[in-house]
């Protein structure tokens, strides 16, 4: 199973049905935000109710938590989603660190931190 680095925050699931319903994106699915449609259409909404810090993060992603190895009803839904500016797939002898010291840029950690706070407060 792959092992992922990155640099962003949980969205709660909850809260991502919420911003789906409120803004009547009829396209995305809430239960997997991964997905092309889903995510192109909820790019699309933080383009537009969102610009000022959307401008800063050209390469957002959402991420799903998933363990294949669950088979159980509840595996369909995990309680969070995670919407990154920066991800890294890590292998098993990854240096840690030497990908943290690429970082991220100034403009970006706070565009998404501003993100952040629209979409999931309280999230860190």
């Amino acid at each position: 199973m792959p092992v992922y680095l990155l640099h962003g925050f949980r969205w709660p699931r909850a809260a991502i049905r919420i911003h789906i319903i409120l803004h009547h994106l009829d396209d995305a699915a809430a239960e997997w935000i991964s997905a092309p449609t889903t995510t192109a259409t909820l790019l699309a909404s933080f383009r537009t109710l969102y610009p000022d810090p959307m401008r800063h993060l050209p390469n957002l992603q959402f991420v799903e938590q998933y363990d294949e190895k669950d088979t159980s009803p509840n595996a369909t839904s995990q309680p969070y989603a995670f919407v990154a500016d920066k991800v890294e797939q890590c292998g098993l002898s990854a240096d840690v660190g030497e990908v943290m010291g690429r970082g991220v840029a100034a403009e970006g950690w706070g565009a998404l931190a501003e993100l952040r706070d629209l979409l999931a407060k309280g999230e860190k």
